[in-house]
C-alpha cells in the first residue's frame, strides 16, 4: 500500500511540480512585464524633473532607469523565449521602448546644450506620450494573456494537489501507526538535542572573540557569527571545508605562511598559546591583525576529536601599541632636540660674557657681546614662550583676547615680525591682500603670531633668493590667508604628521634649521580655539608648500571697522622713582639698571620685608615685585599695601603665566603682570605707561 500510494503520489508530484514550474514561469513574466513599465515611468519623470529645474540630480532615476531597462528586455526574451506567441509584442515594446529613450535622450541633450525651446518643442510633438500609451497597451496585453495562462495552470496544480493528498492521506495511516512508536521513543532525546544545540548557539554568539571548531579532520564543523564576520566565510559555505581555507594566516613581518594553530594542536594534542604578529587573510584578500590560540577537543579515552580556535581582531591594539612607540619615539628626539636647542644659545651667552668681562675688551667688543647676549636671550625666551602656549592650549588653559579687527592690519602684523628672517635669505616676499575690508572676531597678537610663524618657517625652510606669496581674500563666509614658497617642498607621508607636536621634517639631529618642532602645532591650536582651521599642501620634495588659514568673518563684517587709535603715554618728565623687589639680585640689578638707562631713579630689595619696609618709609611712584621672595611673598606684599591705602601702582613679575596667575596677582591688588623674562622696550613702555595710568 505504502509503495502503490508512492508511485501515484509520485507521478502527480511531478505534474504538480511542472505546473507550479509554469505558475513561477508566468508570475515571472508579469513581474518582468511590470518592472519594464516601471523602469519606462521612471526614465520619464527623471526627464520631466531635469526639463522643469534644470537640475542635474534629477538625472539620476534616469540614467538609473535606462541602465535597468535593457536588463528587464533581455530578462523579457529569456523568459518567453519558447513562447511564439509573445515574440511580436514583445519585438513591438522594444522597438517603442527605443523611441521612449530616443526622445528622452533628445529633449535632455537639448537643455543641456541651453536649447530649451527646442527641447520643448519636442515633448509638445507627443510621439513619446504616444510611444508610452502603445507600450501600456502592449504590457497590458501580454499581462491578460499570462493572467489566463495562470488560471489554467492554477487548475492544473489544484488537481495534481488533489491527487497527491488523496495517495498521502491513504499512506499516512499505515505510516503513522508505524512512527507513532519511533516518535515516542526519540521525543525525549531529540528535546534534549535542541537544548543542547542551543544553549550552544547562544553560548558562541554572547562570546566577544571568534570562534571556531573543527572535526578531526581538521575541517570546519562550527563558527560564530563574529568568525563569519572575520574570516569573510558564512558558516554555511565554510562548514565542512579544512580549516586552512577558511582561517589563512600569514606572518605579519616577514609575509610568510604560518602553520595553522589548528593544525599544530591537532598534531600534539595541547593547547597552543596566544599568537602575535599574526595577519587573517580575510576571503576578499583583506587583511585583519589577529590574536589566535587553539586548543584539542578530547574524548574519555584521550582522543582528538577536533580542535576549537579562538582569535580577535587585533587592529586597534597594535595601532595603539604603534602610537605609543611613535610617541616615545617622538618624545625622545624632542627631548634631545631641546637640550640642543638651549644650549645653542647658552654657548655665545658664555662666551659673550667672558669678553665683556676681559679688562682688554674694547668698547665695540663689549657692545657687540651685549648684542649677542640680547638676541640669544630673545631666542631662548621665543623657545620657551612656544613651549608654555603649546601646554596651556593642551590643557584647555591658554585664553585669546579676541576683539574686532582688520585681516589686513593682522597680515602686516605678521610680515613685519617675518621680515628679518625673510630679508637674511634675501627672499621675494609678495603681499596680496583683498581690497575689501574683512573683519575678524580674533585676538590680533594671536593671529599674527601664526602668519609670522608660517611665514618664517617658508624662509627657513626656503633657498636664499626663493619666492614667498601670501595672499588674503574672502572665502565664502571665512577669510582665507595662504602663505606659499618655492621651498624644498614636502613628502607625502609628513603632510600626514606636520601638525603633531614635535614632529621634525627628516632626522632632528641632520636637520639644517633649529626650532622644537611645536610651532606648527601650536599654529594649529591656536586657529582651532578661533574657530578656523589650517591645512598643509605640497606635490612633493623640491616643489615648495603652501599652507592655508582659515578663519570665520565676524558677523556683518561687511560694515569696515575703523581701527582703535594707539597711544603711547610719555615718560614723567623727571623721570618715575621705582622699587625693585626680587631676590634673584642679578634679574633685580640688571632690571634696575635697565630702568635706570630709561631716565628712572630705582631702589632695590631682595625680600618682601625689604620690599614694606621701603614702601612705608618713600613714597614710589611704580613697584615692580618678584612673586617668589623669601618672608613675605609678592601676593602677600601687594595685599598690606593695598590694605593701608596706599595707591601705588604695583607690577608683579614672576615666571608663572598662566591665565590663573594673572588673575591671582590682579585680585591680591596689583595693576600689571609681567612675565620672566620681559622685553626691555617693553619694560619700559609698562613702566611710562603704568605712571601715566596715574594721572
Amino acid at each position: 500500500m505504502l509503495a502503490l500510494a508512492g508511485v501515484v503520489a509520485y507521478r502527480s508530484g511531478v505534474t504538480l511540480a511542472d505546473a507550479s514550474a509554469r505558475l513561477v514561469h508566468t508570475k515571472d513574466v508579469e513581474l518582468t512585464l511590470e518592472r519594464t513599465l516601471s523602469v519606462m515611468r521612471d526614465a520619464e519623470t527623471g526627464q520631466r524633473g531635469f526639463l522643469l529645474t534644470r537640475r542635474v540630480d534629477y538625472l539620476q532615476p534616469y540614467e538609473v532607469a535606462l541602465a535597468e531597462l535593457g536588463t528587464q528586455l533581455t530578462e523579457l526574451r529569456t523568459l518567453l523565449a519558447d513562447d511564439s506567441a509573445a515574440q511580436q509584442p514583445l519585438a513591438e515594446i522594444s522597438t517603442l521602448a527605443q523611441v521612449k529613450t530616443d526622445e528622452l535622450a533628445r529633449t535632455i541633450d537639448l537643455m543641456r546644450g541651453g536649447q530649451t525651446d527646442q527641447a520643448l518643442a519636442v515633448v509638445l510633438t507627443d510621439s513619446g506620450r504616444v510611444a508610452m500609451d502603445q507600450i501600456r497597451t502592449l504590457v497590458e496585453r501580454m499581462e491578460d494573456d499570462a493572467e489566463r495562462d495562470l488560471a489554467a495552470q492554477l487548475a492544473a496544480a489544484n488537481d495534481a494537489r488533489a491527487a497527491v493528498t488523496r495517495s498521502i492521506a491513504a499512506a499516512t495511516a499505515l505510516a503513522i501507526a508505524i512512527l507513532a512508536v519511533l516518535v515516542l521513543v526519540t521525543r525525549r532525546d531529540s528535546a534534549r538535542i535542541r537544548a543542547s544545540e542551543q544553549r550552544l548557539a547562544t553560548t558562541l554568539r554572547s562570546i566577544g572573540d571568534a570562534v571556531m571548531a573543527t572535526d578531526e579532520l581538521g575541517h570546519v564543523s562550527i563558527a560564530n557569527p563574529i568568525a563569519e564576520r572575520l574570516t569573510g566565510w558564512p558558516l554555511a559555505e565554510a562548514r565542512g571545508k579544512p580549516v586552512d581555507e577558511v582561517f589563512r594566516i600569514i606572518n605579519e613581518d616577514t609575509r610568510g605562511s604560518v602553520e595553522s594553530p589548528v593544525t599544530k594542536a591537532l598534531r600534539e594534542g595541547q593547547i597552543v598559546g596566544l599568537a602575535n604578529h599574526t595577519l587573517l587573510i580575510r576571503r576578499d584578500g583583506t587583511e585583519t591583525p589577529i590574536e589566535d590560540s587553539a586548543a584539542p577537543i578530547v574524548d574519555d579515552a584521550g582522543r582528538v576529536l577536533g580542535v576549537v580556535l579562538a582569535f580577535r581582531d587585533a587592529t586597534e591594539r597594535r595601532a595603539t601599541e604603534q602610537a605609543m612607540r611613535d610617541a616615545d619615539r617622538r618624545k625622545d628626539e624632542f627631548l634631545a632636540v631641546l637640550a640642543h636647542e638651549l644650549r645653542n644659545p647658552l654657548a655665545p651667552i658664555r662666551q659673550a660674557t667672558e669678553i665683556a668681562r676681559l679688562p682688554t675688551a674694547t668698547a665695540d667688543q663689549i657692545r657687540w657681546s651685549h648684542e649677542v647676549i640680547a638676541r640669544q636671550v630673545g631666542h631662548m625666551a621665543r623657545l620657551l614662550d612656544d613651549l608654555l602656549d603649546v601646554s596651556r592650549i593642551t590643557r584647555g588653559a591658554l585664553e585669546v583676547r579676541k576683539s574686532r579687527v582688520d585681516l589686513g592690519s593682522i597680515v602686516a602684523a605678521a610680515v613685519e615680525m617675518a621680515r628679518p628672517p625673510i630679508d637674511a635669505r634675501g627672499h621675494v616676499l609678495e603681499v596680496n591682500v583683498a581690497a575689501e575690508h574683512l573683519q575678524l572676531e580674533a585676538d590680533p597678537l594671536r593671529i599674527a603670531q601664526v602668519v609670522a610663524n608660517l611665514l618664517t618657517n617658508a624662509a627657513k625652510f626656503t633657498q636664499p633668493g626663493g619666492r614667498i606669496r601670501i595672499d588674503a581674500a574672502r572665502d565664502g563666509g571665512n577669510a582665507s590667508v595662504s602663505i606659499a614658497d618655492n621651498g624644498i617642498g614636502l613628502a607625502q607621508d609628513a603632510l600626514a604628521n606636520i601638525f603633531q607636536m614635535f614632529v621634525q621634517i627628516g632626522s632632528p639631529f641632520e636637520r639644517g634649521e633649529g626650532g622644537l618642532g611645536v610651532g606648527l602645532a601650536l599654529s594649529k591650536g591656536l586657529v582651532e580655539l578661533h574657530g578656523g582651521e589650517i591645512e598643509a599642501h605640497s606635490a612633493g620634495l623640491g616643489a615648495g608648500s603652501t599652507f592655508v588659514v582659515r578663519l570665520p568673518l565676524a558677523d556683518g563684517q561687511g560694515e569696515s571697522a575703523a581701527p582703535a587709535a594707539r597711544t603711547t603715554a610719555a615718560p614723567h618728565a623727571a623721570g618715575l622713582r621705582i622699587l625693585v623687589a626680587d631676590d634673584n639680585r642679578d634679574a633685580a640689578t640688571t632690571l634696575a639698571m635697565l630702568l635706570e638707562l630709561g631716565g628712572h631713579h630705582v631702589d632695590v630689595v631682595h625680600d618682601g620685608s625689604e620690599a614694606l619696609d621701603a614702601i612705608s618709609r618713600a613714597r614710589f611712584d611704580l613697584a615692580v615685585l618678584d612673586i617668589g621672595m623669601p618672608n613675605v611673598n609678592g601676593y602677600d606684599v601687594a595685599r598690606r599695601v593695598r590694605a593701608n591705602g596706599n595707591g601705588i601702582t604695583l607690577v608683579a613679575l614672576t615666571g608663572w603665566g598662566k591665565g590663573t596667575d594673572r588673575d591671582e596677582a590682579l585680585a591680591a591688588g596689583f595693576d600689571e603682570h609681567w612675565v620672566k623674562p620681559i622685553e626691555p622696550s617693553k619694560a619700559l613702555e609698562l613702566c611710562a605707561a603704568a605712571a601715566a595710568a596715574r594721572g
